[in-house]
């Protein structure tokens, strides 16, 4: 600690002329009493509210900004005497003439205010008026005491008329010259005496919490001592650290440094520290900011030093922020990518302007070369290992290092533009990429890792394979290595260098005759040999299928593959597999005797079995045609001109079941089994556009009802308006039978037709699904409105809400007129209620909608306010789920809607003139 002053016999000398601006403080006091309340206010006002809490934070700017000036390293002790005063001593410029009329003065500052200084405004001194109730500052110039008891004296012998009541008399306004010099080593010092009930071990103890802060914002600081421990701040290499052999608190971190201009932003090597960040200008103010670093700069603040001036743009020290950002390791960059919204006006703009520095510079370390990336260009592969940066890096150059992929750095580079991709983003980006087998086999053995799921697999599916060809195949699918002993002459294999287990995993396979059966070039290599080879080639070629199909008895031939198989019949012709059918097989019983079929040949029959040549496609139970980009229905079905005519455009594909006119009317049910067995023949039942759904669904019959004219029994959504068919396939010919929704002029004069029937029982939701689903139609142009009136046998009868059937109705195209229209007359054209559905429902069924058919007024003028003026239309708002609503609504007590059916109490209703009336809701 520092040694006692030694004592000045000489007489006072009175260099700043105290005596002098003490007697014009009184003066001012005597001629205006008022001035010494006003003073005592503004000095209280200063210390309980812009000063409170700042005492050491204050004496410290003070002390860096004497160092400064003074040119010299600054030193602080703090320390308690044993009389209990507390003792603050500096080293730096002592106290100025200047500095000591300003001490003397409300807000006057002798420091300049353009010098890289802390204190502007004249008043940071005011933080030990909470505190002490005498102040001494000793200088190597003079040394002045304040002191209430003296100044409460001076006051006294002014004369009467001088009270104060319950103010306290000013501390800082009245000083008086002192003896005692500053300690020892020291240029000034301050010594307080506190008032009762300061506790200054917890002084102490706040001082000591905050040297190592101080310290850091006040580069014109290298050491505080407080008590027995002291610390001194290192600076060197950009690096801040703290010597201290007593461990003061913070002492342990070191702090990574970043300068620009006058911005300085630090981040602590071990993260920061628990308690909120502030903006410090260099002084913490109270502005919290979330961002993961610490800002020092010197904005334009408020006189109590706790906020930034009006106007004043906190953006400007966002560059700096990309100095700290750069000066970490890479791999700790996107750890200060800031989060969130901000807590605060202040803090937003800063995170926002943060956000937009690091979003346009580089800074982002790449998997490959020395250059850092821009975020805004740089694409991030989730935990991107070694092996993987090594393949794509030389390969991708806006690729980052696998150091930031992981979740916690690659959330912080994506909130900044970074993009990560998946494994579907690599295989595309590879997709033009010319390497060596062996760089591909490399490649997908850093993949294989990241290849957990089906999903995951499915992404890969573009990934390019090296054939053995010499070509590139774009996904893995369909390739594979032929196993000895099988031929199988149309399928692509893998380049043997590039042969990896993944592909497997991707879909190419060593063996897997129902892939070969399945794959693309089986049906071109069958159709150019059908073309172009000679009879041995085309029976060389289907024996190779035959024979796949009879060693694996789950292969199959896709219908259009099966449509290019050329088989020999009995009379050793070659046949497409479409036009023979197995003697023995059900269709025969279906259609009868006499069959527009040939058979196939029975050596073959014999050779290959009656369950492979199924499988081919020979005919067992109904055949089908398939065409590849037909332009013209031309392929011999029956009634195709009427089917081609309900298309918007030509199919791609028809794959259409054959002969369908040929089946007796009795025998249908038969037939719809058979259909619904064959797993060639199943799916087109579900294809509601296609041939054979629609030659079902308008010819076909069950019970001398066409079958578009049932719903299937597990399809509930018409239940009570259409007929579930009661067949043991119903739930196979979801494209023959009416489903979920209306798709033809058919199924919806259906609908209408049922919906008037008087002897169904409908439930109303369903009446309304209904309605809305015909409409619906109507305004997707799947119904012509034509071809619909043509189908009604005049206008059906109306299905209203209460469940019966009428003549006369409104149709409701605004929700409020339900309100006051019996359900006896109100239709609703599905929901929720819309004005054009509901015109397109009127209009069809000649009805007249509720906002031209009803006559309705509101009763009373109400009290005409706007949205959310009080809590009843705020609470109408929420109830209603509107956003924002804009514009006037009118409140009623009662709000009465009168039409011809009587008056109705409302809780809203909405007039012609679109404002809205609403009444208070009603309270249990």
């Amino acid at each position: 600690m520092p040694g006692d002053a030694e004592p000045v016999e000489p007489a006072i000398v009175d260099p700043f002329g105290v005596a002098a601006l003490r007697a014009a403080v009184l003066a001012g006091w005597r001629a205006s009493p008022t001035r010494l309340i006003e003073d005592s206010r503004a000095e209280t006002d200063l210390a309980a509210v812009g000063y409170r809490d700042r005492l050491f934070i204050e004496l410290a700017a003070n002390a860096a900004d004497a160092a400064a000036e003074a040119g010299v390293r600054g030193a602080i002790s703090v320390w308690r005497d044993d009389a209990g005063a507390l003792h603050l001593a500096n080293t730096g410029a002592p106290l100025s003439a200047a500095g000591a009329a300003s001490l003397l003065a409300l807000r006057v500052s002798s420091k300049d205010a353009d010098a890289a200084i802390v204190g502007r405004f004249g008043v940071g001194f005011s933080a030990v008026v909470p505190v002490a109730d005498r102040v001494e500052i000793r200088s190597r110039t003079a040394t002045l005491v304040f002191d209430r008891g003296e100044t409460e004296q001076a006051i006294a012998e002014l004369g009467t008329g001088f009270s104060l009541r319950d103010e306290a008399v000013p501390l800082l306004r009245l000083a008086w010259l002192g003896q005692a010099p500053p300690a020892g080593g020291f240029d000034t010092e301050i010594v307080l005496w506190p008032r009762e009930g300061v506790n200054t071990d917890e002084l102490l103890a706040d001082i000591a919490e905050q040297a190592c802060d101080r310290l850091l914002e006040l580069p014109s600081l290298s050491e505080i001592t407080v008590g027995d421990s002291s610390v001194t701040v290192v600076r060197a290499g950009g690096l801040i650290r703290f010597e201290s052999a007593t461990a003061m608190p913070g002492a342990g971190l070191v702090w990574r440094e970043a300068v620009t201009g006058g911005v300085r932003w630090l981040r602590p090597r071990a993260g920061l520290p628990e308690h909120p960040e502030v903006l410090r200008t260099p002084t913490p103010t109270d502005i919290e900011i979330s961002v993961p670093a610490r800002v020092i700069a010197r904005l334009p603040v408020t006189p109590d030093r706790r906020h930034l001036m009006p106007g004043v743009d906190v953006g400007v020290v966002a560059p700096g922020y990309l100095a700290l950002v750069l000066a970490l390791d890479p791999a700790d960059r996107p750890a200060l990518v800031p989060r969130g919204m901000g807590r605060n006006p202040v803090d937003g703009r800063l995170l926002a302007a943060i956000g937009d520095e690091l979003r346009s510079n580089a800074w982002v370390p790449p998997a490959s070369g020395d250059a850092d990336l821009v975020p805004a260009r740089t694409l991030i592969i989730a935990d991107l290992s070694d092996d993987l940066a090594a393949c794509l890096g030389p390969v991708l150059g806006s690729l980052a290092h696998p150091g930031v992929s992981g979740p916690v750095a690659r959330a912080g580079l994506i909130a900044v533009g970074a993009r990560a991709i998946g494994l579907a983003d690599i295989a595309e980006a590879l997709a033009g990429i010319d390497r060596p087998d062996r760089w591909w086999a490399d490649l997908y053995e850093a993949l294989a890792p990241l290849v957990g799921t089906a999903g995951d697999a499915e992404e890969l599916g573009a990934l390019p394979v090296p054939r053995v060809d010499g070509r590139r195949n774009l996904g893995a699918r369909g390739l594979g290595l032929a196993p000895p002993g099988v031929r199988a002459s149309w399928a692509p294999m893998v380049a043997p260098d590039a042969v990896h287990p993944l592909l497997e995993r991707l879909g190419a396979h060593r063996v897997g005759i129902g892939e070969l059966v399945a794959h693309e070039g089986l049906a071109a290599a069958l159709a150019d040999v059908a073309d172009n080879g000679a009879d041995a080639e085309v029976r060389a070629l289907g024996d190779e299928v035959l024979a796949l199909l009879a060693a694996d008895p789950d292969a199959a031939l896709a219908p259009v593959v099966a449509a290019e198989l050329l088989l020999p019949d009995s009379d050793g012709e070659l046949v497409h597999v479409d036009e023979l059918l197995l003697p023995d097989s059900p269709l025969a019983a279906a259609l009868g005797d006499d069959l527009p079929f040939a058979l196939v040949d029975a050596a073959v029959a014999d050779r290959y079995g009656s369950s492979a040549l199924r499988r081919a496609g020979v005919g067992w139970g109904f055949l089908t045609i398939s065409a590849q980009w037909p332009t013209a229905p031309d392929h011999d079905l029956d009634d195709e001109d009427r089917w081609w005519a309900t298309l918007p455009e030509p199919p791609a594909a028809i794959v259409a079941v054959r002969d369908l006119d040929l089946v007796p009317d009795d025998r249908w049910s038969e037939a719809l089994t058979l259909l619904a067995g064959d797993p060639v023949t199943a799916p087109l039942l579900a294809d509601r556009d296609g041939y054979t759904a629609w030659w079902l669904r308008t010819n076909a019959r069950i019970d001398g009802r066409a079958l578009g004219s049932y719903r299937s029994p597990d399809a509930p959504a018409f239940a009570g308006i259409v007929d579930p068919l009661a067949h043991p396939a119903a739930a196979a010919l979801t494209g023959v039978l009416l489903g979920e929704a209306v798709s033809d002029a058919a199924s919806a004069a259906a609908l209408l037709t049922n919906l008037g029937d008087r002897n169904r029982v409908v439930e109303p939701g369903a009446a309304v699904r209904a309605y809305g689903e015909v409409v619906a139609a109507l305004g997707r142009r799947d119904v012509d409105p034509e071809a619909l009136d043509a189908l009604l046998d005049g206008r059906p009868g109306v299905r209203v809400l209460d469940g019966s059937v009428v003549e006369a109705a409104v149709v409701i195209d605004a929700v409020h007129y339900l309100f006051v229209v019996d359900p006896g007359r109100a239709v609703i054209a599905g929901l929720p209620v819309g004005a054009d559905a509901a015109h397109e429902l009127a209009e069809l069924l000649d009805l007249p909608v509720a906002t031209e058919a009803v006559a309705a007024r509101v009763v009373g003028a109400g009290r005409a306010t706007t949205w959310g003026a009080d809590a009843g239309t705020v609470v109408f708002a929420a109830e209603q789920g509107l956003v924002n609503p804009r514009g006037t609504v009118v409140v009623h007590d009662d709000l009465i809607v009168a039409t011809d059916t009587g008056d109705h109490h409302l809780r809203w209703w909405r007039d012609a003139a679109g404002i809205t009336h609403v009444a208070p809701a009603t309270r249990a």
